[in-house]
């Protein structure tokens, strides 16, 4: 049962943050009316600003928190939009190999090895499932802890497959602050966004999930593998 506790404590937190979160009864409009008063204390501590974003993103993608675009859209807001979308695709990705490795750990994978052309089909599949606006991040933590996936191959499909994502989020806070500000807003610069984010979604759709749906079932079912279960005491 010790070996157990690590994992329960963990999705404990989560659970909690995510009915804490649910079950406010702070609404989406109050927050976005607190944004216009604090813009005065970010651009006076940019640094600090900076850094309070990419800390809270990294413990709140760790804990798979649900509403991480609010926070990608206050990057946006109360920083430049490349600048803030950065921060937090920054902080997003190590909280997100936090979390991968702690699955990692407690989670036990097929002991079957996967060929080069399978860990190829695995490391684009994690691309084109973080490219998804509609696959949750925690998912892809755990299919990467399934899988014989190293830790820099994990940061670089987080980095690239969540930078379209991000970074469009954070420039929807941007242009909310130049319309907030009576500023024109950059439609131009919008759109590009936009454009990018739409092609990496469509791009998303290409991945081999087929195959390797079907690989993770091969390595389930051959010999010498055993059904995915948590490690125990002796770390077996």
């Amino acid at each position: 049962m010790r070996s157990y506790k690590p994992l329960i404590v963990y999705m404990a937190a989560v659970m909690f943050l995510t009915l804490a979160y649910f079950a406010s009864p702070i609404s989406r409009e109050a927050v976005w009316q607190v944004f216009p008063g604090l813009e005065t204390m970010a651009h006076a501590h940019p640094l600090g600003t900076a850094l309070l974003f990419l800390v809270t993103s990294t413990v709140l993608a760790f804990l798979a928190f649900p509403s991480m675009p609010m926070i990608c859209i206050a990057a946006g807001f109360y920083m430049d939009g490349f600048d803030g979308g950065a921060t937090v695709l920054l902080g997003s990705a190590f909280g997100g190999l936090s979390a991968f490795l702690f699955y990692r750990k407690h989670i036990q994978r097929p002991s079957a090895p996967l060929n080069q052309q399978s860990a190829v089909k695995v490391w684009l599949t994690l691309l084109g499932l973080r490219l998804s606006p509609l696959v949750p991040a925690p998912l892809v933590n755990f299919i990467a802890a399934i899988f014989d996936v190293s830790p820099l191959q994990y940061l670089t499909t987080s980095m690239l497959g969540g930078a379209p994502l991000v970074l469009f989020y954070a420039q929807i806070g941007q242009q909310g602050h130049h319309l907030l500000s009576g500023e024109t807003p950059h439609w131009q610069q919008f759109s590009g966004y936009l454009i990018i984010f739409t092609l990496s979604t469509l791009l998303s759709a290409m991945g081999p999930w087929r195959s390797v749906l079907n690989e993770l079932k091969q390595l389930k079912g051959s010999p010498g593998s055993n059904n995915l279960s948590l490690h125990s005491a002796s770390g077996l």
